[in-house]
């Protein structure tokens, strides 16, 4: 599934003034890459996905998936969440499941399916236990394997490894990787780790300060598996953290702007 994002511009109101969270946010993902979005807090790299999902009403613009409106066609999409959203009632099994009970797919074919995406995010064996059960990273296989159940042709991933420890951090991603190359899926991931984008990612979408825009697309022409520790991974992170930079001097600078009209009032 390809994804085409042209022009988005959202403007949220609050407190009775408007706030300009993208402006002319222009964007195409081809089928089947992985495109990670990096920028300052508030950029609008949640929005972005929200609005792609149809969680969120854009101001103006268009987004196209496999060149058909979003507006008017009803694109296979599935969405990982940085907060693991199981329902702690339910079984590994049965969180999978849900979005394929919604769907009123029979009871035979959810737990095929369920079996296939459990096994392959790594919880054979695990099909019975309770979120509470599980670590922090098996709950994230478990929303990656739901996602995954109801068969999107598009992922998007909303930080999803933002609260778990760097080593468990580490391996989901490795094994997300495993997983992309196995479905072949289009992936759209929000971030706010350099580290993890150059891992990651075919692409990466260095987004202006608020409102936000494209400022840089930097092609990831590394091979897989990457190492952290080569002078090739090194150098397009110092690219990547270069362009960001300037982008957290001009966020920084518009706080403290704020802060002073603020004291003056």
């Amino acid at each position: 599934m390809s994804i085409s994002i042209i022009g988005l511009t959202k403007v949220f109101t609050k407190d009775k003034r408007r706030i300009m969270a993208l402006e002319g946010f222009s964007l195409d993902v081809p089928e089947g890459q992985f495109v990670c979005l990096l920028g300052p807090s508030g950029c609008g790299k949640t929005t972005v996905l929200r609005i792609v999902a149809g969680l969120e009403t854009k101001t103006s613009g268009r987004v196209l998936v496999n060149g058909r409106d979003t507006e008017v066609s009803r694109p296979k999409i599935g969405m990982v969440f940085q907060e693991f959203a199981l329902f702690p009632w339910r079984t590994a099994r049965k969180n999978v499941e849900f979005g394929l009970e919604t769907r009123r797919v029979p009871e035979s074919d959810r737990t095929l399916s369920s079996q296939k995406y459990l096994e392959m995010v790594g919880l054979r064996g695990f099909e019975e236990s309770h979120p509470r059960e599980l670590s922090g990273g098996m709950k994230q296989r478990v929303a990656i394997a739901r996602a995954l159940a109801t068969d999107p042709e598009l992922l998007l991933m909303d930080e999803p490894f933002g609260s778990l420890d760097a080593q468990t951090r580490n391996l989901m991603q490795r094994e997300l990787l495993r997983i992309w190359s196995a479905t072949g899926r289009t992936v759209l991931f929000v971030t706010h780790s350099v580290d993890e984008a150059v891992f990651l990612a075919d692409r990466i979408v260095v987004m202006t300060a608020r409102p936000g825009k494209v400022r840089e697309v930097i092609d990831v022409n590394l091979p897989r598996p990457r190492d952290r520790t080569s002078q090739d991974f090194i150098t397009v992170r110092g690219k990547v953290l270069a362009e960001l930079d300037e982008e957290f001097e001009k966020a920084r600078a518009r706080e403290l702007s704020l802060e002073q009209i603020n004291e003056n009032h």
